[in-house]
């Protein structure tokens, strides 16, 4: 007679705990979301830096501008 754990012995799954699993994802959610947050927050910096740079240069340009046209107003008094 044939045996049939002869030929298909049995194998029993390795017990998986369930709540190590879930944290382990969750460890990898997170940190994947903070390295995310972490980049959008150096986009956010760079941002609001070209920002300044460009209200600066807006300004400037602005303050020539305004200086040019003064001076000609104060060189026609002498003309």
């Amino acid at each position: 007679m044939i045996q049939l754990r002869k030929w298909y012995p049995f194998v029993f799954p390795t017990p998986y705990d369930i709540r190590a699993i879930a944290s382990e994802r969750r460890a990898e959610r997170l940190d994947a979301e903070y390295k995310q947050a972490v980049e959008a927050e150096k986009v956010s910096k760079a941002v609001d830096a070209l920002e300044i740079e460009l209200y600066n240069k807006r300004a400037r340009q602005r303050t020539i501008e305004l200086e040019i046209f003064n001076n000609t107003r104060h060189f026609d008094k002498y003309v």
